[in-house]
């Protein structure tokens, strides 16, 4: 039985790993909460982190990644794009504290502050033991089956999203695969916040696909090295909060893709911004999909 969260407090449940952030001032725990479209999840948590939302003069500049501008002290004290965010993590005991500008609650740009709980989930996910990691992709859940679909910004993540509204869309960003032995499942997310369509969920994940976009709807073969370097390159670096990366986190990020392709059918799909690619996938793996728009 676990604990209850307390009122200043929000719980993240990445695919098992558990995060508590305890907010300064109280409230952003339901900012956190309405910003996800999630409650605090009930499961005990791996770690807890004090965050905290500073106040600032200064307009403070905005970087692509929290991880390539992060630095770490001797005394083990990090900072994030000059001061955007500082704060500290101790691995041993699971506890940490984050200091972050407030502009970054500003609407989209939590986009942004969201990076920092990409870096919390790996620390969780040592500390629970759990063999998972985030991609930034899209799934999607058709006849009990999860459906990656991935690439690099504006490669049509949302795109397939948008278009697959009428099945179980676990998100349109920032999905978790999780390693289970024998085979991988895909496990949706709270990330992107500004995305309402997604649904919480899991299911055994029975295909990847990297995107194209293209004058027609195909699923073609990906020659392994080029769709394994596809691959990494959309996995979240594993960098948890204590850390930095190093020479090893993109041979790690390698690693992970691999498993990935190895587990997996991985194909290329062309498409085109309609729904048509669901009948291909549907004839490729011998899927039932019932809507208005049509039946296969």
């Amino acid at each position: 039985m676990s604990d209850q969260p307390a009122a200043n407090e929000y719980r993240l449940d990445l695919g098992g790993a558990v995060i508590a952030v305890h907010c300064e001032p109280a409230e952003f725990a339901i900012g956190l909460a309405n910003w996800f479209g999630r409650p605090s999840a009930g499961a005990e948590p791996h770690i807890r982190v004090d965050l905290e939302l500073v106040p600032h003069p200064d307009v403070p500049d905005l970087p692509n990644s929290l991880v390539t501008t992060k630095v770490l002290a001797e005394d083990g004290s990090f900072d994030i794009a000059g001061g955007l965010i500082t704060g500290r993590f101790n691995a041993a005991d699971g506890r940490g504290n984050i200091r972050a500008k407030g502009t970054l609650i500003r609407g989209p740009l939590m986009r942004i502050l969201e990076q920092i709980f990409y870096q919390a989930f790996w620390s969780a996910r040592r500390a629970a033991g759990l063999d998972a990691f985030l991609i930034h992709s899209s799934a999607v859940i058709v006849d009990g089956r999860g459906f990656l679909f991935v690439g690099p910004s504006e490669a049509g993540k949302s795109t397939v999203a948008r278009l697959s509204a009428g099945h179980h869309v676990l998100g349109d960003e920032m999905n978790l695969v999780l390693n289970t032995g024998e085979s991988l499942a895909v496990v949706g997310t709270v990330f992107n916040g500004l995305f309402k369509g997604k649904q919480p969920g899991s299911a055994p994940l029975a295909g990847v696909f990297l995107l194209k976009q293209a004058p027609r709807h195909a699923l073609t073969e990906a020659p392994l090295l080029e769709a394994v370097t596809a691959l990494a390159a959309e996995i979240v670096p594993p960098v948890g909060l204590d850390e930095v990366p190093t020479r090893d986190t993109l041979p790690g990020m390698v690693a992970l893709a691999e498993t990935l392709a190895g587990k997996t059918d991985l194909k290329y799909l062309e498409f085109l911004p309609d729904d048509g690619f669901w009948q291909v996938i549907a004839a490729e793996y011998g899927l039932e999909i019932r809507n208005a728009e049509h039946d296969v």
